[in-house]
C-alpha cells in the first residue's frame, strides 16, 4: 500500500524530525505508537497473505493493528477526577518510549493517522486504550518484573488488566464433538497487574488481589482477547484474555474460595412442608428464598446466618457438589 493510497484513507505525512521534536504536554494521555508490522502484510510460513484490501470479509475486530513501538509517552500524574471526562480510572503512567505496546483495536480504527518518509505508520492513541507492554530481557538483568514464557521479554499489564489463560470445558462423554473447548465465563491468572485505585464510576472497585495460578469467574461481561489469533504474535503466539479484577465475581485458590467485597456465598434452605398451625402441606419440599450462609466476605453478615434474599437474583454455583448461589448486598433482604 503505497504512502498516497494510505493519506487518502487515513492520515497525513509527517517526518523523523517531527516524531523527534514532538512533545506530550502534562495533562495529555496520548501515546504515539509506530506502527512496525501491519497486519494488512501479515503473511502465513508458506508466504500466503492473511489479509488483503481486496478481502470481502474484512473484519475489524481480526484485522486491525493492535501493536506497535511507544514513541512518545504521557507524563504522570494521568489526569482524572470523579464526575470529569479524564481518564476513567486512577492509575500511574508504566509505559517508556521504546517498550512494545498492545492496545485495543477499537482505538487502532479511530484515531488520527501520520505516515512518515518512508511510509511508516504512527497512531495517536489514549493510554487507557493500552493494555500490555514488553521490555527485552536481557542476560542476568534481574527488575522483579514478570518474564514472558520464554525468558525472553518482560511482561508489564496495564490500566488494571490482568491477563487470563483460557480454561478448557470437559467434555461429557465420549461422543461429545462440540468443536468449542473453552469456557468463556472462567480464566486462570497469568500475567499481573497493578489493580487501579478508583475508577470514574464509584460503583466500581478492583476488589480483589489476584496471584498467579488463581482461576476465576468472570462476570456478565463478554471475552476480549489481547489479540485474535490469526494475527497473535504476544507471549510467543500464545492467546490471552484480559480482564480489570472489577469484572471478576469470585476466584479459587488452593481449592477455597474467595469472594469479592460484600459477596455471600449461601446454601439454599427448603420451605417447611408444614404450617406454623401444624397443617401437613402436600406440596413436597422446594427451594426457597432463604438460604444459610457458607461463605461471606460481608462484615456484617457470619458464616452461618440465615438470610433472606430476592428470589431468583445471585448466580447459582457448585460448591463442594452442591448448589449454591453467589449473592451481593443489593439482593439481601434481611438476616434472620
Amino acid at each position: 500500500m503505497n504512502t498516497e493510497k494510505l493519506e487518502e484513507q487515513h492520515g497525513a505525512k509527517i517526518t523523523k524530525r517531527d516524531i523527534d521534536l514532538l512533545n506530550i504536554p502534562p495533562g495529555s494521555r496520548i501515546v504515539l505508537i509506530r506502527i512496525d508490522n501491519k497486519n494488512v502484510d501479515a503473511r502465513t510460513e508458506s508466504g500466503i497473505w492473511k489479509i488483503a484490501e481486496t478481502d470481502t470479509d474484512w473484519n475489524k475486530s481480526v484485522h486491525s493493528d493492535r501493536v506497535g513501538t511507544a514513541m512518545k509517552v504521557p507524563k504522570d500524574p494521568l489526569p482524572f477526577e470523579v464526575g470529569r471526562d479524564f481518564m476513567p480510572w486512577k492509575t500511574k503512567v508504566e509505559v517508556s518510549e521504546g517498550m512494545t505496546v498492545w492496545f485495543d483495536f477499537l482505538a487502532s480504527e479511530n484515531v488520527d493517522v501520520y505516515i512518515d518518509e518512508d511510509d511508516v505508520e504512527y497512531k495517536l492513541v489514549d493510554y487507557s486504550d493500552i493494555y500490555v507492554a514488553t521490555l527485552p530481557r536481557f542476560e542476568n538483568e534481574d527488575f522483579g518484573l514478570q518474564e514472558s514464557t520464554d525468558g525472553k521479554e518482560y511482561i508489564i499489564p496495564l490500566n488494571g488488566y490482568h491477563l487470563f489463560e483460557t480454561v478448557e470445558v470437559e467434555r461429557k462423554g465420549k461422543y461429545d464433538i462440540s468443536p468449542s473447548r473453552i469456557d468463556p465465563g472462567y480464566g486462570i491468572v497469568k500475567y499481573l497487574a497493578k489493580n487501579n485505585t478508583q475508577y470514574e464510576n464509584n460503583m466500581s472497585e478492583d476488589h480483589l488481589d489476584l496471584q498467579v495460578g488463581d482461576k476465576v469467574r468472570f462476570g456478565n461481561v463478554p471475552a476480549v482477547y489481547l489479540e485474535d489469533e490469526m494475527h497473535c504474535t504476544f507471549d510467543g503466539g500464545r492467546m490471552y484474555r484480559r480482564s480489570q479484577v472489577r469484572n471478576v465475581e469470585m476466584l479459587w485458590r488452593k481449592g477455597e474460595i474467595i469472594l469479592p467485597k460484600g459477596k455471600v456465598l449461601i446454601r439454599q434452605k427448603e420451605d417447611e412442608n408444614i404450617t406454623p398451625t401444624g397443617i401437613i402441606l402436600s406440596k413436597p419440599n422446594v427451594k426457597s428464598h432463604t438460604g444459610e450462609v457458607v461463605i461471606s466476605s460481608n462484615d456484617d453478615i457470619v458464616v452461618g446466618s440465615c438470610i433472606k434474599y430476592i428470589k431468583g437474583s445471585g448466580k447459582l454455583i457448585d460448591f463442594k457438589g452442591e448448589k449454591c448461589r453467589i449473592l451481593t448486598e443489593g439482593c439481601i433482604l434481611y438476616v434472620e
